[in-house]
């Protein structure tokens, strides 16, 4: 999905958050085989818990959002090296997520 079912403290970006979190939550909360939500939106990888489950936002193939915790502060992008998260399923070992920058990145 794009917009993340949780607040991440980046304040921009919260503002413009899943609509109705709460109603997400209540239907994952009853399917305990959920193992991950997997978002954008945030251009950074950032994980946490959520209805029995992790989600999580990959990083951006361009630019990143700057990491600002200060609350209210205004957007900002940041050209960190670009990413990308693969996604590893196998019935023995469940999920593995892989969050990997591209090589040879040299900048803009």
């Amino acid at each position: 999905m794009h917009h993340p079912p949780f607040a991440t403290g980046i304040t921009y970006m919260d503002n413009f958050g899943l609509g109705n979190a709460a109603g997400l939550a209540e239907v994952v909360g009853r399917h305990p085989q959920v193992e991950r939500i997997l978002c954008g939106h945030l251009h950074r990888a950032i994980d946490r818990r959520f209805a029995g489950t992790v989600a999580g936002t990959a990083p951006s193939t361009a630019h990143q959002v700057r990491l600002n915790l200060v609350p209210d502060a205004r957007i900002s992008f940041i050209f960190e090296p670009p990413g990308y998260q693969l996604h590893l399923w196998q019935a023995e070992t469940g999920l593995v997520t892989h969050t990997a920058v591209f090589d040879g990145w040299s900048g803009p």
